[in-house]
């Protein structure tokens, strides 16, 4: 994610001319800003909430396009009467992640080794980690702020939907906190340490090529220290669910009935009665699909062995598409939220 490789380019105009309303809240410290409450019925028993994750290098400014898409298209099918019987009000939330615009501290530390940042795997894991931490902790505190009345609406839902750093962290928001049901990954990976292993090999870091076979001493170096990876087995999906399972520099061994047998009982407490839209280029360069694919076709697996886990899964592969989310994906987003929405919970998964 170079400084001049922005996921949004091209996805709005850059004159984007807000049609939603917005209002910025400090709240816990953090500046927030709330899309669409202007707009919330005030017969309006109960409101969704999706919260919108930026990608590294941009802010959440850059969301704000998407939150007037995906609202509008909400409530419009309200205004047409597709939306189901008693439909909920809809807003978004942005804010920026750490170390990113109004929280910047250290611009180095949002650069990646190939600009000299040689903390680059530390620096993004603990960044995108604190993002699904800052969103829990907003989540306990924003109704305070913007339904005050005594008669004010409830946030009854919570959806995500992250692009690139923020897709990193709509995998740790949907598996570490109860309340996000539902998460849009745009170009995201669940599989940290095979993307990282990646970049390594492709930056030419001396931990990765200084080996025999090559790659073979860079777990564990000072560019993946130990402690990294033990966080990434607290909190990525590979690492959490499948832990030691893939191999970054060779080929996968099978994976162990045991091994299935424990990933079946975290998505039952992770995961149960929840919903994912993946959507991934196939020609990105930058997190490419292979480094999410050995993790993803065993979740695969079990979400199809274990219907009762009522956990949906889309993944969607678009053709001709880098390392971007382009106004397909933003379409497939809106559809996918709003079809969420009208069917109080439910949706078909297409595996």
């Amino acid at each position: 994610m170079a400084a001049t490789n922005n996921p949004l380019d091209g996805t709005h105009a850059s004159d984007h001319h807000p049609t939603i309303s917005a209002q910025t809240y400090t709240i816990a410290g953090i500046l927030t800003t709330v899309h669409g409450l202007a707009e919330v019925s005030p017969s309006a028993a109960s409101v969704a909430c999706l919260w919108l994750l930026h990608p590294r290098l941009q802010t959440k400014e850059k969301m704000a396009p998407i939150a007037d898409d995906i609202i509008s298209a909400w409530n419009k099918r309200i205004q047409n009467g597709r939306a189901g019987n008693h439909p909920a009000g809809l807003i978004a939330v942005s804010f920026d992640q750490r170390n990113h615009g109004s929280r910047l501290v250290d611009k180095l530390h949002n650069e990646a080794w190939r600009q000299d940042n040689p903390r680059h795997a530390q620096d993004m894991f603990s960044c995108f980690h604190g993002t699904a931490a800052d969103t829990s902790q907003l989540m306990n505190h924003l109704e305070s702020y913007i339904f005050t009345s005594p008669d004010g609406p409830k946030i009854t839902q919570n959806f995500v939907l992250g692009i690139s750093l923020g897709g990193h962290a709509a995998w740790h928001c949907v598996l570490a906190e109860p309340r996000m049901t539902a998460a849009v990954v745009g170009i995201g990976c669940p599989d940290y340490t095979r993307l990282l292993t990646d970049r390594a090999r492709l930056s030419k870091l001396e931990t990765y090529t200084s080996s025999s076979p090559p790659g073979a001493d860079f777990l564990g170096s000072k560019d993946f220290p130990r402690a990294l990876q033990d966080a990434i087995a607290k909190y990525d999906p590979a690492g959490l669910l499948l832990p030691g399972q893939f191999n970054p520099i060779g080929s996968d061994p099978e994976v162990s009935p045991e091994k299935l047998a424990r990933m079946k009982v975290l998505l039952r407490d992770r995961l149960q009665n929840k919903h994912i839209l993946n959507l991934s280029g196939k020609v990105d360069k930058l997190v490419p699909y292979a480094a999410g694919e050995p993790f993803l076709n065993v979740f695969k697996q079990v979400l199809a062995e274990d219907p009762s886990l009522n956990t949906t899964f889309t993944d969607v592969l678009f053709d001709g598409v880098g390392h971007a989310f382009p106004r397909a994906m933003v379409d497939k987003s809106t559809e996918w939220i709003c079809d969420l929405l009208a069917n109080e919970g439910t949706v078909s998964s297409k595996i």
